[in-house]
């Protein structure tokens, strides 16, 4: 899993790509709200923060999971990325090979562990 700080800074490059701001990515705050009034995304810039977010970390975002608090910061969608790498606890088996289709439904490859 990322150490704290390289998270941040990984989310941080993904939220201003996606809403375009001209500004160092590291000085967005950590807590300020992502739609207006704080950094004007929208819904077309919050489903560009979920695309990068899956593809910089390698994640699966449902449609179950895309709910207002997810963006209410840069904070929060780290604490989300957090909870989505984080190993799964011991006797759980990993979601690795697993991908979501529309549905919420975990599709395994064939002979995938299960």
């Amino acid at each position: 899993m990322a150490k704290p700080r390289d998270l941040e800074a990984r989310v941080r490059a993904v939220v201003a790509a996606a809403l375009e701001l001209n500004l160092d990515p590291g000085e967005l705050p950590l807590d300020e709200p992502l739609f207006d009034p704080g950094m004007g995304a929208d819904s077309i810039g919050s489903l560009e923060i979920v695309y990068g977010l899956e593809r910089e970390f390698g994640i699966q975002v449902g449609d179950d999971e895309l709910r207002a608090e997810l963006f209410d910061s840069v904070r929060a969608l780290c604490e989300f990325v957090r909870g989505k790498t984080a190993p799964p606890p011991a006797g759980e088996p990993s979601q690795e090979g697993a991908c979501r289709p529309a549905t919420g439904a975990v599709v395994r490859p064939a002979g995938a562990p299960g």
